[in-house]
């Protein structure tokens, strides 16, 4: 069975997910018996709510809102739009994307696109605009949730 098949016999498994599994050397291509059971177990995982909730509490709240809000960034997308993001307590503070390059050469040893840098840089600051952006709508109200529901836990583990 070939990558592409698989993504349709097992879902909720992206094919892009399948590719990354091959090239990392989890999967082999054809997959074998051992790869189609090993599938078979990651979907039905992945499909059951309870289990994907689970599995997403070991990240912290702020990162499982910008994860969900913003699926198809990666950990430097991310690293980049944070860079853009006020914290919550913390004082404002320009950031230039000459800053934000050199600090992704320094930390994660990469050359990103300064045009790339400055795409995901308008979207924080459409992020922050009060009156522009179903993604700032959707992120403010992730986290808003995401603070609920720590609320909740920490007021059950308190009584």
């Amino acid at each position: 069975m070939n990558l592409e098949q698989a993504a349709l016999q097992y879902q909720p498994v992206p094919l892009k997910a399948l590719k990354r599994m091959a090239d990392e050397g989890l999967l082999t291509e054809p997959l074998d018996e051992k790869d189609q059971h090993a599938l078979q177990l990651l979907s039905s995982i992945w499909s059951n709510e309870w289990y994907v909730a689970r599995m997403n509490m070991s990240f912290k709240s702020d990162k499982r809102a910008l994860m969900l809000a913003f699926p198809n960034f990666g950990k430097i997308e991310r690293y980049i739009l944070c860079s853009y993001l006020p914290k919550e307590h913390g004082p404002r503070y320009r950031v230039s994307v000459r800053d934000v390059a050199n600090n992704l050469r320094t930390y994660f040893h990469i050359e990103y696109p300064e045009f790339k840098i400055k795409r995901i840089r308008q979207i924080a600051y459409n992020m922050l605009r009060s009156c522009r952006g179903e993604s700032r709508r959707l992120y403010l109200s992730l986290t808003a949730l995401e603070r609920q529901s720590m609320e909740k836990q920490r007021s059950k583990s308190v009584k």
